[in-house]
């Protein structure tokens, strides 16, 4: 017998710590068998595991520093460290005591059970049948997988399945570290908490809701869904929404859990002047993709609502809102996996009309893109073809929607050769499109039109006419009068467009010893365009306007068109390093020559619209935004960079630079700032004092007078406990792109935490310099828009509370305030509810 062990005819005691036993229930009747000393143990495996594994009848796995047979009462026990490893369970506790002839188990001091779905009990005592299906806990807290908690008197458990918990309380607030007694955030007392593990469900009896341990609310019946519930059928949490012209709103969704690769969702949100406005959603996933269909609809009970007024009279131009009663829309999104190459997917909208997203606050944007698409992307080639429709949530008096393209389609295709060629790289490009555009799409010209007469182009500013009627009545029969056809720019041609480019470059890097880098390069590129005009607007009047040299020529027409280029980059970085860092003086030179640029005024521009000459792209050998507008003639572009790093994170960067036109024809319109022969001036700044805060300056200067002709400021970053952002930009008027004014804005948006759980937010736009034109309406610097809130967030709750104020009109939206607030319980409920304080005074 081994020292420190002791028989009498009662007990029998040992003290195994260092010894594994695996035995079943059996064996605990009336046999222990002792397996020899564990050294080491599979990584990852429990000690049940690794019992079941060597032994396929093994049940139960306990380890302890003292086992005591009780021979006269059939009691078995372990006491102190006892670890119990049974069917997934275990139990951590100072005693076990096993009554052989109840069959039951009995845990005492400092409790806690692990269960197999994770969840964990801690408790003083836990009773168990030697099954573990049926057990009674007293001072019991359990804390969920998803760290809910639930606590109680006393608990029982049934068939393995229900679990009542008597005077319980359940919150998924953790406790208060400085303080477990004061009561959490919010929780849910109640005479008798019910789980039912089959059904995933909570059902409380006698309940009461607290907030800060005060009740606030009676619940004589309450359930939810456990905290382990991913999809279950039921009601979802409801929405409020209140809009002057829709009235007040509580949206009722009910999910239906139909698979576990597939839902549907349906709603009802009862309008209280327009009506129930019904909606789904259905959502399906498959091993290597998903899609989705949302819709709604409504038949309006008050389209007089949105009826327009001004000053108590009757607008003649009225919004669609006012002109439809049966509206809706149907969308879809998919995306799907082919291979680790290939993708596709699509994106669709059927809409009634162009307002009803909006106006029923379905989407916040101002415009969808309808898109088929395939693409494969690997390390040296990337391929990319797209069906395109856009589609602008805005009614159609302001913005023509069948001026938007349709576009059938657009392929891109990019390759990368794996080996060098003369030493260098070689790429190849090719680009496909195929577009049509029913109707054309005019902006604003004022170049050229004097200011005195006031006149204006009818197929841009007048496709606003409208909305110039809501604001100056008197301003709308002056406009109206004084059309001129002549002060427009093409900005979307009508008919069809179809052109195939294909482009071959090459380029080299040479390092001289003393650090200089050349760097040769060469391209050729070849394009061929189909474009076929139709539209009774352009017609010969317009060749002759004083604006444009001359429109596009009506009717079929094919052109051909090829560039060669050829050229050389120089840079030579200089590097200079201490012991407070490194700071890098890079000049770079580049010239490349070109012949002129063909049919850029008799192709349509569909792709290089966008144009912003700045340092971003002062060293691109074409800078035009797209393959319409193509760029010639011989050119170099200069410049130098600066980059410093300090030891404390530090980091500079500057850019300052110019183009030069050499020689050929200039490509580039009046007002880019590349349209002399020596360009604007363009500068950067780049400042990060932190690695937390960033600051950009952007600059064009005029290359005569050094007057600013657009300068951009962004900060953006955090310091402490503020995070914010706040963009300033400058803009000089340019006549000939439809900015008849300078235009200077800033607008900001910051974010203080003044703690961990609470912050504060704020933002807003200002236009600094109102119009001064006497072309237009002449207003003076305004507020744009406002917002700013507070919230509270911890791990169980979230509360916000926000207002926001728009000053001004924004297509279709109406000055006017808002309040938003958000409350959500976590693992409980969640609801958004905005309401508008005040509308358009002229409604």
């Amino acid at each position: 017998m081994a020292s420190g062990q002791r028989i009498d005819d009662r007990q029998i005691i040992a003290r195994p710590r260092s010894l594994v036993l695996a035995a079943s229930v059996a064996m605990l009747s009336g046999l222990l068998v002792a397996g020899a000393p564990v050294h080491a143990q599979s990584i990852g495996m429990t000690p049940f595991d690794q019992a079941v594994a060597s032994d396929p009848d093994a049940r139960m796995l306990l380890e302890a520093d003292e086992l005591i047979y009780d021979i006269d009462n059939d009691i078995v026990s372990a006491a102190g460290s006892v670890d119990i490893y049974y069917r997934g369970y275990t139990i951590e506790t100072d005693r076990v005591d096993y009554d052989q002839r109840s069959g039951r188990v009995f845990a005492r001091g400092n409790v806690k059970l692990t269960q197999p779905d994770g969840n964990v009990i801690y408790a003083d005592e836990v009773e168990l049948t030697d099954d573990f299906r049926d057990g009674f806990v007293t001072e019991l807290t359990l804390v969920t997988t998803e760290d809910a908690r639930f606590a109680a008197r006393s608990a029982e458990r049934f068939d393995d399945n229900v679990t009542v918990f008597n005077r319980g309380v359940y919150t998924a607030c953790a406790p208060c570290e400085e303080d477990p007694s004061r009561p959490p955030f919010w929780q849910i007392k109640a005479k008798k908490i019910i789980h039912n593990k089959q059904e995933q469900t909570v059902y409380y009896e006698d309940a009461s809701f607290e907030l800060f341990g005060l009740p606030i609310a009676y619940l004589p019946y309450f359930s939810h869904p456990d905290p382990t519930v991913k999809q279950r059928s039921g009601f979802l949490r409801p929405t409020s929404i209140y809009d002057e012209d829709l009235g007040l709103g509580v949206k009722i969704p009910y999910y239906f859990a139909l698979a576990p690769d597939y839902d549907l969702t349906v709603a009802v949100t009862p309008y209280t002047r327009q009506g129930p406005l019904g909606s789904f959603q259905w959502r399906q996933r498959f091993e290597k993709g998903s899609y989705e269909i949302v819709g709604a609809g409504i038949h309006q009970l008050d389209p007089d609502a949105f009826l327009l007024y001004n000053k108590g009279v009757l607008n003649p131009l009225q919004p669609i809102d006012a002109e439809v009663e049966n509206r809706g829309a149907l969308q879809t999104t998919g995306r799907f996996e082919i291979n680790s190459f290939w993708k596709w997917g699509w994106q669709g909208t059927l809409m009634s009309d162009e307002t009803f997203l909006r106006t029923y606050n379905l989407t916040d944007d101002l415009e969808t893109r309808d898109q088929l698409y395939l693409t494969g992307q690997s390390a040296r080639n990337w391929f990319d073809a797209r069906l395109l429709h856009y589609q602008i949530f805005s009614d159609q008096w302001q913005i023509n929607d069948n001026a938007q393209p349709f576009v059938h389609p657009v392929v891109d295709y990019n390759y990368i050769f794996g080996e060098p060629v003369l030493g260098g790289q070689l790429s190849f490009d090719t680009n496909f499109y195929s577009l049509t555009r029913t109707d054309a799409e005019f902006a604003p010209n004022f170049q050229g039109v004097s200011s005195n007469t006031a006149e204006y182009c009818p197929y841009g500013l007048a496709n606003n006419l409208n909305l110039f009627a809501r604001v100056n009545p008197v301003f709308y029969d002056q406009i109206a009068r004084k059309i001129n056809p002549y002060a427009c720019s093409l900005v979307g041609t009508p008919g069809t467009s179809t052109r195939l480019i294909a482009e071959t470059s090459w380029e080299r890097t040479f390092v001289h010893d003393s650090g200089q880098i050349f760097k040769p390069f060469a391209s050729l590129r070849g394009d061929v365009y189909s474009v076929d005009v139709d539209d009774p607007y352009l017609d010969g009047s317009f060749t002759t306007t004083p604006v444009l040299d001359r429109f596009l020529p009506d009717g079929e027409n094919t052109y051909v068109r090829g560039m060669a280029a050829v050229g050389l980059e120089y840079r030579y970085p200089i590097l200079v390093t201490g012991d407070w860092g490194y700071q890098v003086f890079e000049p770079i030179a580049q010239i490349y020559a070109r012949p002129d640029a063909q049919h850029n005024v008799d192709i349509p521009n569909n792709d290089a619209l966008s144009f912003v000459f700045d340092d971003t792209n002062l060293f691109e050998v074409d800078k035009f935004s797209g393959y319409d507008r193509m760029d010639g003639g011989t050119r170099a572009n200069v410049g130098v960079k600066y980059t410093t790093h300090t030891n404390n994170g530090m980091q500079i960067g500057a850019v300052f630079g110019q183009s030069y036109h050499l020689a050929g024809e200039n490509p580039y319109p009046v007002g880019s700032g590349l349209e002399t022969d020596a360009s604007d001036f363009v500068t950067a700044l780049y400042f990060s004092p932190i690695s937390s805060l960033q600051i950009v300056n952007r600059l064009r200067l005029d290359n005569t007078d050094l007057s600013t002709k657009r300068y951009d400021l962004e900060v953006s970053g955090t310091v402490g406990m503020l995070q914010s952002s706040v963009i300033y930009s400058n803009i000089a008027a340019d006549p000939q792109q439809g900015i008849i004014d300078d235009r200077e804005e800033i607008q900001g948006l910051g974010t203080l935490r003044l703690n961990p759980n609470w912050k504060i937010w704020a933002g807003g736009r200002y236009e600094i310099s109102g119009s001064q034109s006497s072309n237009l309406p002449q207003t003076s610097p305004q507020w744009i828009s406002t917002s700013f809130g507070f919230g509270y967030e911890n791990e169980c709750v979230t509360l916000a509370i926000g207002y926001e104020r728009q000053y001004i009109r924004d297509q279709e939206l109406l000055p006017d305030e808002r309040i938003m607030f958000q409350f959500a319980l976590r693992t409980l409920t969640e609801g958004r509810f905005r309401t508008t304080v005040a509308s358009d005074p002229s409604r």
